[in-house]
């Protein structure tokens, strides 16, 4: 009888290890890369969550989280999933992506400026990872600094500050890993072809000169629709706020190849602009029905409380709306 308890005891401890153990960040990233869509990946995750006990498990599974959160735009949970990542003492997990807890707190400073979040950025700016001994870290902390103040600005006299610290950091051997970043970043709020010749002369292969030189498209993140450019850079029929690339170089791709192909999913509205004020969405219409294009205005409230007020224009049946914009002078990015 002794033997028998022990070996159904044995049993029953070998079958909660071998569940436990299937219970790892590695099983859940393979189990919702199965799933029909990134929405179903992110609700699965979710359900395992609180299945998984081990820090490290647990850690990585949350960065993972925040990584499909991003990609289909639900930038507070992203934050909030990198965030909990960040917030957990240990290690990477076992087959899963590397990634220090300051590298972590960089992607939900990211999140939180593509949620129009500036001063919440600033405060994870101000956290322990502004002690990092990694010049990388560092850089990127600069950089992101300046894109939360251009973020945050609401007139034209208050780019300038942030525009020559930029300035200064491009001669500045401790920012290289992101100067094509800041390059563009100046490209696109000044409009000046000084920088763009600096970026074709000095990283002529990066996504960055690509996207100076119209050679690729870039998918746009919300960030830089909070931010206002110099109206020397604008023409008349430019709307203030245009896309721009998500990262500095070197922390994911911001290039992607325009998909034609007769399979690809079509568009069903053109994006132009989203703005924190409605009488400049208002005024932005007004110009595209001056242009012979039926604008018109949706809003969208985020968990912060603040109104956006987005400009869209219809596609048409053809999928020419997009072109037909941008021969008008409108920068525009499809909704599907």
């Amino acid at each position: 009888m002794k033997k028998l308890f022990c070996a159904a005891a044995a049993f029953v401890l070998c079958t909660l290890l071998c569940t436990a153990q299937g219970l790892t960040a590695r099983a859940a990233a393979d189990n919702a890369a199965g799933k029909d869509s990134p929405q179903e990946a992110i609700e699965y995750i979710n359900s395992e969550l609180n299945k998984i006990t081990v820090p490290a498990e647990k850690r990585s599974l949350y960065a993972f989280l925040g990584s499909l959160q991003e990609m289909v735009a639900m930038y507070d949970d992203a934050r909030a999933s990198y965030a909990s990542a960040a917030g957990i003492a240990a290690t990477d997990a076992p087959g899963m992506p590397k990634k220090s807890s300051e590298r972590l707190v960089l992607d939900a400073v990211r999140c939180t400026l593509s949620a129009g979040e500036y001063e919440t950025a600033l405060q994870y700016l101000n956290s322990a990872v502004r002690n990092s001994k990694s010049t990388e870290i560092q850089a990127e902390i600069k950089l992101y600094e300046q894109w939360a103040a251009l973020s945050g600005a609401d007139s034209e006299d208050a780019l300038k500050e942030p525009v020559e610290m930029l300035k200064a950091y491009i001669s500045l051997p401790s920012m290289i890993s992101v100067k094509p970043s800041v390059l563009l970043t100046l490209w696109y709020i000044t409009g000046s072809s000084e920088y763009a010749d600096i970026l074709n002369k000095e990283f002529p292969l990066s996504a960055e000169a690509g996207i100076v030189n119209g050679k690729v498209q870039i998918m746009p993140a919300p960030f830089w629709y909070f931010v206002l450019r110099r109206k020397a850079a604008q023409s008349s029929a430019e709307v203030e706020i245009t896309p721009a690339p998500q990262e500095p170089s070197g922390t994911a791709a911001t290039a992607k190849a325009v998909d034609v192909s007769s399979d690809a999913e079509k568009p069903v509205k053109q994006q132009l602009g989203l703005f924190r004020d409605k009488a400049n969405a208002e005024g932005f219409v007004s110009r595209l029905k001056e242009k012979g294009f039926n604008g018109y205005i949706q809003e969208e409230t985020r968990a912060s409380g603040t109104t956006y007020y987005i400009v869209v224009v219809d596609e048409n049946e053809s999928g020419t709306k997009g072109s037909e914009l941008k021969t008008a002078g409108f920068e525009c990015y499809p909704l599907f």
